[in-house]
């Protein structure tokens, strides 16, 4: 059991029985990508499925709470790992929001639509996604990627946390000292993600911060704010709903206000939540906040 489990490449996050996310790496060009697929946890009550889609340095293991919740909800979570992040090979330096090659891979936007494929038929549980609606949440660097998909029209709803449409110049640690914008040490740190001095057992970061700085992946960053500017131009169809989760005015890796401006401008049908003392991993905040926030988003499924 133990050498066909090691073959598969697959690992069950400890959870109860009914809710396991399941780890596979998937070819991907002339690399893999590491993919997970969080089942709902009564086939009887599914739902369909959801793509999420992380941020930067982030990993599909860092995830399980907001996951869990989904799947007690009936919903099954499609997610999976940029190129050099968590367990996907490759580098950062390699990845792009939107490339000048629509069907370039190197782009999150194809990937995204490439995970959501790749398990659209495959029947796990009893059901698969083929009739689901495409529903995508997406945190920071994903949230900048899963607005690009409403406005597209290729999603049917998004939710959307600390998205990064008008991302700070200085992130993480280097918004309160520039030096360390020069690559000395780590840029982005848990304690500038979340509140929560989340320790041993208790922790939902499993897999540590890669890259842990901008200066690691200065291609990929670079195309991350262009791609942030293109997008504060888009438009999204009424047809297209979403829910928006923004954090304080702390939030040292987007810029709250101008958030709400451009959303209230180019895509004034949805709805904002804004919580005045969160810091940016808002899924993963002090429980009242995240809490509300997993409750928020499966009413949000519910209704759309």
């Amino acid at each position: 059991m133990k050498k066909l489990i090691s073959t598969l490449l697959i690992t069950l996050i400890a959870q109860p029985a009914f809710s396991a996310l399941i780890l596979k790496n998937e070819p991907y060009g002339h690399i893999s990508l590491r993919t997970g697929v969080y089942l709902e946890q009564n086939s009887s009550q599914f739902k369909g499925c959801v793509l999420f889609l992380q941020g930067l340095g982030d990993s599909i293991r860092n995830h399980d709470p907001l996951f869990l919740s989904l799947s007690r909800a009936g919903y099954r979570t499609i997610t999976f790992d940029y190129l050099g992040q968590g367990g996907s090979e490759g580098s950062m330096n390699q990845t792009r929001v939107i490339d000048s090659r629509l069907s370039s891979q190197r782009s999150i936007l194809y990937q995204a639509t490439w995970a959501w494929n790749l398990f659209s038929h495959k029947t796990m549980n009893g059901h698969n996604c083929s009739t689901s609606k495409k529903r995508v949440i997406g945190w920071s660097t994903g949230g900048l990627a899963a607005y690009i998909l409403a406005a597209d029209q290729w999603a049917d709803s998004v939710v959307l946390i600390a998205p990064g449409l008008h991302i700070k110049p200085f992130v993480g640690e280097a918004s309160s000292n520039w030096l360390k914008m020069n690559g000395v040490s780590e840029t982005i740190t848990l304690e500038t993600l979340t509140h929560v001095p989340y320790r041993g057992a208790q922790d939902p970061h499993k897999d540590p911060i890669k890259p842990n700085s901008p200066a690691k992946a200065p291609l990929f960053a670079l195309n991350l704010l262009s791609s942030s500017i293109v997008a504060q131009k888009l438009n999204v169809p009424a047809s297209v709903h979403g829910l928006v989760f923004l954090s304080g005015v702390n939030d040292t890796y987007v810029a709250r206000n101008k958030t709400i401006e451009t959303i209230k401008k180019n895509a004034n049908h949805f709805e904002i939540v804004a919580y005045k003392n969160a810091l940016h991993e808002i899924d993963n905040e002090i429980e009242p906040i995240a809490k509300h926030l997993r409750e928020s988003t499966i009413d949000f499924l519910e209704r759309h």
